[in-house]
């Protein structure tokens, strides 16, 4: 009987084992799971959108668009501006950016300021039982610039003249500021000394600052500075110009206001040199100045003009500031004069000219840059 029991038993567990309902351990080694890493790879250009990119459109270089449908795709597969993007630019004309392009909401689908009580944005009151609503809850008025200056240099930063504080350019050059605002018409000014003490011209730019928004200010490039060995050199011998730029820019060296006749490439840490042939040039005074160009083409980012100096080929002279606009050795009310005479204009035939910081135009940047050599 007892061996009948155990034959059922055998056949319970067979048949078990064979449904899969049983397992049975052999002597066989278990295996363990093995752990796994998946990889994968984002390619900028490939026309798919990989993962860590919002967009990838070969062809497009990211400009700036009127319209979030219209916005443009860049060359680092993200999307370049537009007015809907809730930032406000005004390098672009935007007076708002309220992350939308609806009209009626205080700020347009063009990104234009509507006044309050236009479309659906302004509010009135309604009967004698009460007012027609809370009025908009504003944000922090503030501005928030990028830009390009020398490595490792301090940038000293003003706004309306008043010095607001500095900020340390990085290794790239790169540095950021942002600070508190009032709204209205605002100036801000950008200068440094180089790594030779050699300062630069103060960079002004005028923008509209937004009640209860940031305004993102960039595009910031610090002109160069520029040096001589020595302002005097008989002809036909080399003259040494040197100076400090953005990094890796290309710097184009101007003679007096012509197109560039010599360029170099300032090095990783914003230090450009060359000589300068005077074969070319004839005997007397000539102006000297420098710019830079940053960037990859068709995004390139070209600097204003650095302040001028004077090289005296083959003629004896003496170097003056330029803010000494007649030449008398003093920087003082008369040349405050003739600044004012050409405001406002291209500085015509004056020699030296107005136009002192050369970027076609006599304004507040040559004015900072003859208050700050005043003498007398």
């Amino acid at each position: 009987m007892k061996w009948k029991l155990c034959l059922v038993f055998i056949l319970l567990a067979s048949w078990l084992i064979e449904q899969g309902l049983v397992g049975v351990k052999t002597a066989e080694a278990v295996v363990a799971a093995s752990a796994t890493t998946t990889l994968r790879l984002s390619i900028c250009g490939n026309a798919l959108v990989d993962d860590g990119e919002q967009c990838d459109v070969p062809g497009e270089t990211g400009q700036y668009s009127t319209t979030i449908a219209g916005r443009q795709c860049s060359l680092i597969c993200e999307f370049g501006p537009y007015c809907g993007d809730g930032i406000l630019q005004t390098i672009f004309a935007e007076e708002c950016d309220d992350g939308n392009n609806t009209s009626g909401d205080f700020c347009s689908a063009t990104c234009r300021i509507e006044p309050a009580g236009a479309g659906g944005g302004g509010v009135t009151g309604g009967g004698a039982g009460g007012g027609g609503g809370s009025p908009r809850e504003q944000g922090q008025t503030e501005i928030r610039v990028t830009g390009l200056a020398y490595p490792g240099r301090m940038i000293n930063i003003l706004l309306d003249t008043q010095t607001i504080g500095s900020v340390r350019a990085a290794n790239t050059g790169r540095f950021e500021f942002s600070t508190d605002a009032s709204p209205g018409t605002a100036t801000m000014g950008f200068w440094t000394t180089d790594i030779n003490n050699v300062r630069s011209i103060t960079f002004n730019t005028t923008f509209d600052v937004t009640q209860g928004a940031i305004t993102n200010i960039a595009g910031i490039v610090l002109p160069p500075t520029i040096r001589l060995a020595s302002p005097n050199v008989n002809p036909g011998l080399p003259a040494s110009v040197s100076g400090q730029a953005a990094p890796n820019s290309l710097v184009e060296l101007h003679v007096n206001r012509s197109e560039f006749i010599a360029t170099t490439t300032a090095n990783a840490e914003g230090l450009w040199s060359l000589s300068l042939d005077t074969g070319r040039l004839r005997v007397a005074e000539h102006t000297l100045r420098a710019r830079s160009v940053s960037g990859v083409a068709p995004l390139l980012t070209q600097s204003s003009f650095s302040s001028a100096i004077q090289l005296f080929v083959g003629v004896d002279g003496r170097a003056t500031s330029n803010s000494d606009l007649n030449r008398d050795g003093r920087v003082n009310l008369t040349d405050f004069s003739i600044l004012i005479f050409w405001w406002g204009t291209d500085a015509g035939n004056s020699d030296p000219s107005a136009d002192i910081n050369g970027n076609g135009r006599v304004g507040i940047e040559d004015f900072s840059i003859l208050l700050f050599n005043w003498t007398s």
